[in-house]
């Protein structure tokens, strides 16, 4: 009797585990992350004129004779709405807590001092909910701008379109899409995320049939829960159906293409003014050895009305640097080896 009474208790036990874990899992004990609303006022007018003719100074100091107008900005900014940037901001990572899109906007206009900035948050981190607080929260913050008596910032709404290939051959890296416009009309239902390349495993499905394994890593880690939260609403996020226009598609699908000209033509069947700026494009972690440009300059693969802009320096990397070694070599058959 005792005996049975001990694996009762025991299969007890496993079982609150079990569920204690799937509810984890699920993210029913953490907390999602909320665009929130940017509260920070436009900067003073006599604030602008005081950096404008400091910059004309610089500009007249240099033997510019004519000074042409500096401006200053960012156009890759991520928040607490890229999965990568929000597990920055757990306290097992050392972080301070979230950063919303409401943060920076606010970052933007009194901190950095910009003249203008994008949000870039990766579109495979970006649900139905997540994009369209986005979108109210750079509303917002353009509003700011807009209704003091000299506009202090201009804000872009945008994403990054983030691939990654598993081979030179597969792989066409990153790439910031800026929307010019802000008008309902100017703004795509969704955004366009990069699908993996053929036989690849994507991160999402493993994120979707994870639910114990995610549930007892939150139970574990400290800011778990909020983390599992986070992974909670892009498992529950279906792909969009192929072969229906962009427009005809339900608004809470993930929307994703593998390739450059898939981007591109679905930014021409959303018919909206945008701007493509690849970055990452020297040495990398997520750059597989040898890749090169040559298949992104092929005509399908690059869209010049769009495509005008190449970042050259960020965390990355820097592609302007000199670097005499390479980290593979291939022969003339194309098969690599290591230097």
């Amino acid at each position: 009797m005792k005996l049975r009474r001990t694996a009762a208790a025991l299969g007890i036990g496993i079982a609150l585990l079990l569920a204690g874990a799937w509810t984890a899992g699920r993210g029913w004990w953490g907390d999602v992350v909320r665009a929130g609303v940017p509260a920070a006022p436009a900067v003073a007018p006599t604030t602008l004129t005081a950096r404008d003719g400091a910059q004309r100074a610089a500009a007249r100091s240099l033997g510019v004779e004519t000074p042409k107008q500096i401006l200053f900005g960012d156009l890759h900014v991520h928040t607490s709405f890229s999965l990568d940037a929000f597990q920055l901001t757990l306290p097992m990572s050392g972080g301070a807590g979230v950063h919303p899109v409401a943060d920076a906007c606010d970052f933007a206009r009194h901190c950095a001092m910009l003249d203008f900035w994008s949000i870039n948050d990766h579109a495979n981190s970006l649900d139905a909910r997540r994009w369209r607080e986005t979108i109210d929260a750079v509303r917002q913050c353009d509003r700011i701008a807009q209704s003091a008596v000299q506009p202090d910032l201009v804000s872009f709404l945008g994403w990054e379109w983030t691939q990654m290939g598993s081979n030179p051959e597969n792989h066409f890296g990153h790439k910031n899409v800026l929307l010019r416009d802000l008008e309902e009309d100017a703004v795509p239902t969704r955004p366009i995320a990069a699908a993996p390349p053929p036989g690849v495993p994507s991160p999402f499905d493993a994120v979707r049939g994870g639910s114990f394994a995610i549930g007892l890593g939150a139970l574990l880690i400290d800011g778990g829960h909020d983390l599992a939260a986070f992974l909670a609403e892009l498992a529950d996020l279906d792909r969009c159906p192929g072969g229906m226009p962009v427009r005809a598609l339900p608004a809470d699908c993930r929307e994703a293409v593998a390739t450059p000209a898939e981007l591109f033509d679905k930014l021409r069947d959303w018919d909206v003014p945008s701007l493509v700026i690849p970055h990452g494009t020297t040495w990398g972690m997520y750059t597989p050895p040898g890749s090169d440009w040559e298949k992104q300059l092929a005509p399908r693969q690059h869209d010049p009305s769009r495509q005008r802009l190449i970042e050259v320096y960020s965390g990355h990397g820097n592609s302007e640097e000199y670097r005499p070694w390479s980290a593979v070599l291939l022969d003339a058959d194309g098969n690599r080896r290591c230097p």
